[in-house]
């Protein structure tokens, strides 16, 4: 989809040279890093602690990804891979196209992607405006490793440290040039994707320097490709759930009697009856399924030593993404429906079929006896073309610092200083919107259509075919814009942090860390003039702005209790707080608790409890305010009449349905937003029998409670709760005389909170064969509750909603989800089957309240009308590949992502595509081939 630019070009092509160029050299960088490990430095930082020790099996349960295992997934993204992990919830990626932005999140415990850190080499990664970091702009060539951390942090590690953290180690004391190409394409011939990535390392007795430049590019494919996304809602007849603005337009009036008149355009200038559901615009053809994507990244880091104890280190990061989402063309809606006025389609207008005044306006209806009430206007503007939204990002992250060791008293003591810059720049240009006061002007008296204005003609139609129709270019250069937004955030911080051993106990070292950091974050959103305006066929939104800052101090303890007795190898207890004063929140203390007891050599028990907090993200808090349409069903459609049993349906009248399956609603920030806390514990074991060599089996039990959780209600649990209470949510919503919702306010709030539990394990063996070498890894993590409480800011009465093996829209809760992977290596050879497992869940499944939910929901109500559920069943994707080492410095790899072409589970309410991309693949199968080259 994208032209590739002069950078791409010369990243290929760089690429393509050092590959070729490795043909010529000897010496395997494996045989080199492992001589490095073997050297390598005593203690060690792991994740959860900055505390270094030798022991790297800790209180905290860490999950470590190898930069082979990243491979064994054959994708592009680190955020995919990340994704797939059992532990993570549903999260936005590139295969949500409306409502998506090009970004990859990680949501560990799948209680919200900006409630999990991400660091690079233990140093935080700048996040976006809404708190969440886009993890497709770390390249995966420059990745050692993953520790992926399932417990709360924020006594070590700050903010948004509340689920979990995800530090990503990058190629340290790398010798040598490394290159690879990956090539691949789904089993329709679509979706294809390409990267390219070579990188450069040196290193001698006083430092070192490493270099990587990579380049990825996706390609769409379109929902139109596929049978599921073909149309609006999977297994419904022709013409159902489509838009109420078609081509041939709709055109909904009535008279001062209250007489209704649905009709729609006959392509001829003229009116004919609207007929349901065959009049409706089927819009999900011209949609993206995937969306495109182009990356280029550059990296670079180095060490020096200034002397035997003392050493400086940078890191540089540029990154620049440009992505697209494209939707069918601009639906042009206007009228009392969506609570609109000023419009007014004036008799004298050249294409009006009517010889009177259709208008919004009270004061024009009392004038003239024969206008009629413009109820509901719609048309596809198919001439305009697709809706395209493309985003051109840059990215720059620069971490410097010294570091060093002080001894004193026969001890070593660590040290560092550091400080980061970082910045995001994104400017989305989007095309296919309509100015609405020019619509208004062209639609009305052409007395007042002067200059440049050209009367527009909404009722000649247009075939299913972009760019064509009866609406002409001269109509279209007035009415259409192109919107230029720009987004920034920024991060700028200082730390300091020092560690080492105080004294020798009975048990061993009382060990310590302790460090200091002051950070700045601010950022803004800037929308097209028009949009701030609010007068755009679009989304409207308001200028974002803000910032905020904040000093920590923290102090981190390791006391050995415990040694050499008989149950008791080894006990220690972690203890660590961390004292932030924020410009705008005040001051708050987390502190964390952990116990590690080695029994004997075989088994490790553990536990920690620990306090979370995490500040709102500059979106939440001041985000202005901004339009939604997202498909909703309102629960009062057939008024109080029709909808006895909910009292929230009071009031409406029997004649009310609802005009428009996309409803208005209003998202913004808050800027008198509390923080969040959190309290989270965690206990299991370790289990490594010598009596059976190769094999370990880790298993934690968690629990999480969020207080205050900032986020949206949701706009359809807003419509649910109100339409069966009466009371709860219902002002947030408001409705026009005849019934529909004219807005409904789903910004952001302190909801009253989260929880979720359940518990994690894994087991891994190795074992050797004369038939080869084998490693079995099964992953895995049950949800027993993940429960959202939700607080009415006007009645103060709460609601709970445990989501714990349910599906929602972009919210998909397995219970159950594992992962298994068997590795085999023989010789030069080596093959890879990972097994990803997705656990059963249920949804509600109102389609159309009637027979059509009696068909398709596999569990349907007894009486029509009734609460029907579906349920999407328990599946599993199979990946596998096959790798051949052709000499000690290339190594080429063939496989097939979902081996079996299993399909995504159908789905009832989520928004688009008929199956959850936040969960589940698009359907087809997809090859690729990966080569690595080495010397």
């Amino acid at each position: 989809m994208f032209t590739n630019s002069k950078l791409a070009k010369s990243v290929k092509l760089a690429c393509a040279f050092g590959a070729a160029s490795t043909i010529g050299f000897t010496g395997a960088v494996n045989a080199q890093e492992t001589e490095e490990a073997a050297d390598a430095v005593e203690k060690i930082e792991v994740t959860g602690s900055r505390i270094r020790r030798t022991d790297i099996e800790g209180a905290n349960p860490v999950t470590v990804m190898s930069r082979v295992d990243i491979e064994k997934f054959g994708i592009t993204s680190i955020g995919d891979v990340l994704q797939a992990i059992p532990s993570a919830g549903s999260a936005i990626n590139t295969n949500n196209n409306n409502g998506g932005n090009g970004t990859t999140t990680i949501n560990i415990r799948g209680i919200g992607s900006n409630r999990t850190l991400v660091l690079v080499n233990g140093k935080r990664w700048a996040p976006g405006l809404t708190g969440s970091v886009d993890l497709n702009n770390i390249p995966a060539s420059i990745i050692e490793r993953i520790e992926v951390l399932k417990d709360g942090a924020s006594a070590v590690y700050g903010s948004d440290a509340v689920a979990g953290v995800v530090n990503i180690i990058t190629r340290q004391d790398f010798e040598g040039v490394h290159a690879s190409g990956y090539i691949g394409q789904y089993d329709e011939g679509d979706g294809n994707k390409e990267q390219w990535d070579i990188g450069f390392g040196t290193s001698n007795d006083k430092g070192n320097v490493y270099f990587n430049i990579s380049y990825v590019e996706e390609e769409p494919t379109l929902a139109g490709d596929r049978e599921i996304s073909a149309v609006p809602t999977f297994g419904t007849p022709e013409g159902f759930g489509g838009s109420s603005a078609p081509p041939q337009g709709r055109f909904w009036t009535f008279d001062q009697a209250d007489n209704g008149f649905n009709e729609q355009g006959d392509g001829n200038g003229g009116l004919e009856p609207w007929v349901e559901p065959d009049s409706r615009f089927n819009f999900a053809p011209f949609n993206y399924l995937s969306t495109p994507q182009e990356r280029t990244n550059i990296y670079t880091q180095a060490r020096y030593e200034l002397t035997d104890n003392l050493s400086v280190n940078v890191t540089g990061f540029y990154g620049n993404r440009k992505s697209e989402q494209a939707l069918a063309p601009t639906p042009l809606f206007i009228g009392t429906a969506f609570g609109d006025t000023g419009f007014t389609l004036s008799a004298d207008n050249p294409f009006s079929p009517y010889d009177f005044d259709v208008t919004t306006d009270q004061d024009v209806l009392d004038a003239d006896p024969n206008a009629r009430e413009m109820f509901l206007f719609g048309r596809r503007m198919m001439e305009a073309g697709f809706r395209s939204f493309k985003q051109n990002v840059d990215q720059f992250q620069f971490n410097g610092g010294f570091e060093g060791v002080i001894e004193f008293a026969d001890r070593e003591f660590f040290w560092d200083a550091n400080y980061t810059y970082a910045d995001i720049t994104q400017n989305t240009s989007t095309d296919g919107l309509l100015n609405m006061d020019r619509v208004a002007q062209a639609i009305g008296d052409p007395a007042n259509c002067t200059g440049e204005c050209t009367p527009l003609n909404l009722f000649g139609g247009a075939p299913n075919v972009i760019g064509e129709g009866t609406i002409t270019q001269e109509m279209l250069d007035y009415i259409t814009f192109t919107a230029q937004d720009e987004l920034n955030s920024s991060l700028e911080s200082y730390s300091a942090n020092i560690s080492g051993e105080l004294l020798e106990l009975p048990a061993g070292y009382l060990a310590f860390a302790s460090g200091y950091e002051k950070r700045w974050q601010s950022g803004y959103d800037q929308p097209d003039a028009i949009i701030a305006a609010g007068i755009t066929s679009g989304n409207a939104r308001q200028p974002t702005s803000g910032a905020f800052s904040v000093e920590e101090v923290y102090l981190e303890l390791a006391v050995p209790l415990l040694s050499d007795m008989p149950g008791v190898e080894q006990l220690d207890l972690e203890l660590a707080t961390r004292y932030s004063d924020y410009s705008n929140f005040g001051d708050t203390t987390n502190s964390k608790i952990g116990l590690k007891w080695r029994i004997n050599d075989d088994l490790l028990v553990r536990g920690t409890w620990s306090e979370a907090f995490r500040a709102p993200s500059l979106d939440e808090l001041f985000s202005g305010n901004s339009d939604s349409f997202a498909p909703l069903t309102d629960p009062c459609n057939g008024g109080a009449a029709g909808n006895p049993e909910l009292p929230g349906c009071a009031g409406i009248p029997a004649s009310y349905e609802q005009p428009n399956t996309q409803i208005r609603t209003t998202v913004g920030g808050n800027a008198n937003l509390e923080a969040e806390e959190a309290e989270s514990f965690t206990y299991g074991f370790v289990y490594s029998p010598e009596a059976v060599e190769g094999l370990s089996i880790t298993f934690d039990i968690f629990d999480i409670e969020v207080d205050n959780a900032v986020s949206s209600v949701g706009a359809q649990t807003i419509l649910n709760a109100c339409a069966q209470t009466g009371v709860n949510l219902c002002s947030l919503i408001e409705r026009g005389a005849g019934g529909n919702v004219v807005d409904l306010f789903n910004g952001q709030v302190n909801l009253g909170g989260q929880t979720t539990s359940g518990f994690d394990y894994n087991v891994a063996y190795n074992f050797e064969t004369e038939y080869g070498d084998f490693r079995v890894n099964w992953d895995g993590t049950y949800v027993d509750e993940r429960t959202t409480i939700v607080v009415d800011p006007v009645t103060n009465t709460s609601t709970e909603f445990n989501d714990a093996g349910l599906a929602g829209d972009r919210d998909v809760v397995p219970r159950l989800r594992t992962n298994l992977a068997v590795t085999w290596a023989y010789d030069d050879w080596t093959a890879n089957w990972l097994v990803r497992f997705i656990g059963h869940t249920t949804e509600e499944c109102s389609i159309d309240g009637d027979t059509l939910d009696q068909q398709l929901c596999s569990d349907p109500s007894e009486e029509l009308g009734g609460d029907s559920f579906n349920e999407l069943e328990d599946m599993a994707y199979h990946d596998v590949s096959l790798g051949y080492a052709v000499n000690d410095n290339l190594r080429i790899t063939l496989g097939v992502n979902n081996l079996f072409d299993t399909d995504p589970e159908v789905s009832y309410s989520t928004f688009a595509n008929s199956f959850d991309p936040s969960m589940y693949e698009i359907p087809g199968q997809f090859f690729y081939s990966r080569v690595n080259l080495n010397f």
